[in-house]
């Protein structure tokens, strides 16, 4: 019988994204489509599907397209 894998599991099957990267996918190409500048929807992809930042520090710096704070 196969171990069983808990809920809070986030992993990809046959090459498939994991939920979390399928719906930022699926929201920075909402953005895209809304109108938003590349550079915004960019800094997001970086933020969100590179660098799995998700505080809101990460968030406003990719928004506001500000320096890091201290």
């Amino acid at each position: 019988m196969p171990e069983a894998i808990p809920m809070t599991t986030s992993f990809a099957l046959k090459g498939t994204p994991d939920v979390p990267t399928q719906v930022f996918e699926k929201f920075l190409e909402a953005l895209k489509e809304a109108g938003a500048s590349p550079e915004l929807v960019a800094r997001l992809r970086k933020t969100l599907l590179e660098d799995k930042k998700f505080t809101e520090r990460a968030l406003k710096e990719a928004v506001l397209a500000e320096e890091p704070l201290p």
